[in-house]
């Protein structure tokens, strides 16, 4: 192997194994000055050698002799003539560590720990081999191992010639480690001379201990292999007290074990196991309940790898990446992990986790209470196999009968989304669920929200209401709370998840912390929450629209500057069009878009922004043309009014060109509107206008 070293610029220095002979002269070190007689760095073309460990010297080492400032190695010294050492008074003109601003000097040896630059292996014992007894467990009193000194016992290699003994493990013991105590270097097993471990603060007995020759930190062999080592279990107790710093630097950069940032102060460490911690992390709640996960609970641990199986890199609340390696918190229930101070941000630390019986834990499995929402009619079964054939729902009249075949222009009446069989309908009226809103729970416990939430309907087939969330008009089944007045469409509803993956995006994306805090109930349901943005305040584009989200509540991608609120999140895939007779599809690019336009309203269309498509006919449009402006609010539905004499049916009148004037205000109805089923009477009222349907009432 061929190297540089800053000492010998003109030529490289090759390693050579064996031992090296110049006409039986002894060859000497140019680092240290001392006898070569094992491997070394060599050059080929001028008398120069260097032992294999000076050459592998650290460039710059802190010691304690000299705390103001670290020491810089030279390969000359950097006065005229030979050099004293500040430490044992003596003249070299070798290798040098020197401290230009305070004229301070350490020749290599007194740099180093005694013993450093002449034990070249572990344990030596050349004399006799060394014999494994894996059996005996005792071998006297009086009889120690040579490395620990504590008395033989248990698996051991020996050397009864010599009275020398090793216990197995100590024989086994690698040259070099790293540990959390000290993470910027790898720490060497070295004879020992009297050294205070820097970890328990006494003195080592042993005849070998753990070094780190570039800041003079030194530990135990017991301390450096603790008896529990990152336990996932969390009935462990761990016993932490402050850690002295190391007398020669003024503080301690670690990385703490339990929350798994920085720390520069003195820590805590665990006198049982390697665990160093920051002081405020001692008293990390072991469970959190927070309102950002649907699981009742999140446990704390030292090393994700040995708490779960399953490892998830991103944290659940912000999405960032996540060192399995140091404290986090995790769902015993699922893949969900997150950061300790997300965790401990976004959870109720001081909520305890009440132990609930088994009943109880199945009443209530991931939140849900398991109330029905229909009752079975009639069914059949084959086998084990049961299929519900006739339902009584509770939000219609009439029972509803299961259908296998679709019609590609129904609409479910609970989300509005294009029917996808199998699905039930009334044989009586025009009424439609599909199977994910038959499953719909009627009491709910959201993981988003504190209090319960209802499922609602109103039979008035007039009757609009106003989701919370995507801010748009629906007309369907909805979830609330009495307690804050939250709306939620079930659309949006179905769609909120922590994370999820969208056909219109590469890479995953995440509801926002943020995001699931404006869900939550407001003072205690005192007053409306916050789900509109307050003035001034800076909300994001949704890159499917370019329109800002209002609610605030949006998606966000683990990977790049892409948003999505839920507006575009929840757009239907498949939509019709009277224009085209195919069905159109959600669109996010289209190759050989020259000349981008909406064949529905023949006005530009923005190339980089979802669209819908039929590739059949060449057919573009915008999604508020291929939807219509309230896409979620089903037509028809005739009602009669007390004060007037003919029933009055819904009518969307945002695509007549000759809007009539509205019986109650006068102005043009070029929105939702009531309108007379008689031919013979132009009656016409806003349908989301309060005022203008009051008079139809009172």
């Amino acid at each position: 192997m061929e190297v540089e070293h800053f000492s010998h610029p003109d030529h490289p220095l090759i390693l050579v194994n064996q031992v090296l002979e110049y006409s039986c002269e002894l060859v000497i070190c140019s680092g240290c000055e001392g006898p070569i007689w094992g491997p070394c760095y060599s050059c080929t073309c001028c008398y120069f050698f260097l032992h294999k460990k000076c050459a592998e010297l650290p460039r710059e080492i802190k010691r304690r002799i000299h705390r103001r400032h670290p020491l810089h190695l030279l390969a000359k010294s950097p006065y005229k003539g030979k050099y004293r050492c500040n430490r044992c008074t003596k003249s070299f003109n070798s290798f040098v560590y020197h401290c230009s601003s305070c004229k301070f000097d350490l020749d290599i040896k007194c740099a180093f720990e005694p013993g450093f630059f002449e034990v070249d292996s572990q344990f030596a014992h050349k004399d006799h081999p060394l014999i494994l007894n894996e059996e005996q467990e005792y071998h006297g009193e009086g009889v120690v191992c040579s490395v620990c000194k504590e008395p033989i016992s248990g698996p051991s290699y020996s050397c009864t010639s010599c009275n020398f003994f090793l216990h197995k493990k100590c024989a086994e013991l690698p040259p070099e480690i790293n540990r959390h105590l000290h993470p910027e270097h790898p720490l060497r097993l070295l004879p020992n001379h009297d050294t205070m471990c820097d970890f328990c603060n006494e003195t080592c007995c042993e005849s070998f201990v753990y070094c780190c020759f570039v800041c003079e930190f030194n530990i135990h062999i017991k301390c450096a292999f603790p008896p529990c080592v990152y336990e996932a279990d969390q009935d462990q107790g761990h016993q932490f007290r402050r850690l002295l710093n190391p007398r020669s630097l003024k503080s301690i950069s670690f990385t703490c074990n339990a929350c798994g940032t920085d720390g520069d102060d003195s820590p805590f460490g665990c006198t049982m196991c390697q665990l160093v911690v920051h002081e405020e992390c001692i008293s990390l709640p072991g469970t959190l309940k927070t309102a950002l996960h649907h699981h009742p609970q999140i446990i704390h641990t030292y090393q994700l790898q040995q708490g779960i199986e399953s490892i998830n890199k991103y944290c659940g609340i912000c999405r960032r990446e996540v060192d399995t390696e140091y404290g986090v918190y995790y769902c015993p229930d699922c893949d969900f992990v997150a950061h300790v101070n997300c965790s401990i941000e976004y959870g109720d630390s001081a909520t305890e986790i009440v132990e609930e019986n088994e009943e109880e834990q199945s009443v209530t499995v991931d939140g849900q209470f398991m109330e029905p929402s229909f009752r079975v009619v009639r069914e059949i079964k084959h086998g084990e196999d049961r299929i519900i054939e006739e339902i009584d729902h509770w939000s219609h009249q009439h029972n509803l009968i299961l259908i296998d075949k679709v019609d590609d222009d129904l609409k479910c009446d609970g989300c509005m989304f294009p029917i996808s069989t199998p699905f039930y309908s009334c044989a009586s009226c025009n009424f439609f669920l599909d199977k994910t809103c038959i499953e719909l729970p009627r009491r709910k416990k959201w993981q988003y929200h504190e209090n319960q939430l209802i499922l609602s309907w109103s039979r008035g087939p007039h009757d609009l209401f106003y989701c919370d969330v995507c801010k748009q008009y629906f007309r369907g089944l909805r979830y609330t709370c009495d307690v804050c007045g939250l709306w939620i469409d079930v659309r949006c509803f179905k769609s909120l998840e922590d994370s999820f993956e969208h056909e219109g995006h590469e890479h995953p994306l995440y509801l926002p912390a943020d995001s699931k805090n404006i869900l939550r109930c407001n003072n205690g349901g005192r007053g409306r929450p916050p789900w509109a943005a307050a003035e001034r305040e800076s909300i994001p584009h949704c890159s499917g629209c370019c329109v800002s989200e209002e609610s605030k509540v949006f998606f966000k991608c683990v990977v790049c500057d892409f948003k999505l609120g839920m507006k575009c999140a929840t757009l239907p895939y498949k939509a019709r069009h009277e224009y085209d007779d195919h069905p159109l599809l959600l669109t996010y690019i289209n190759e050989n878009d020259y000349q981008p336009s909406c064949l529905i309203c023949e006005k530009d269309r923005d190339p980089k922004l979802w669209f819908y498509r039929c590739e059949e006919c060449d057919f573009d449009a915008h999604p508020e043309c291929a939807l219509g402006k309230y896409p979620y609010v089903k037509q028809g539905g005739v009602r009669t009014y007390p004060k007037h004499p003919h029933p009055l049916v819904s009518v969307d009148k945002t695509e007549d060109y000759r809007p009539q004037a509205c019986d109650t205000c006068g102005e043009p109805c070029d929105d939702l509107a009531l309108e007379c089923t008689d031919p013979n009477c132009n009656f016409i009222v806003h349908r989301k206008r309060r005022q203008c349907i009051d008079p139809l009432i009172w």
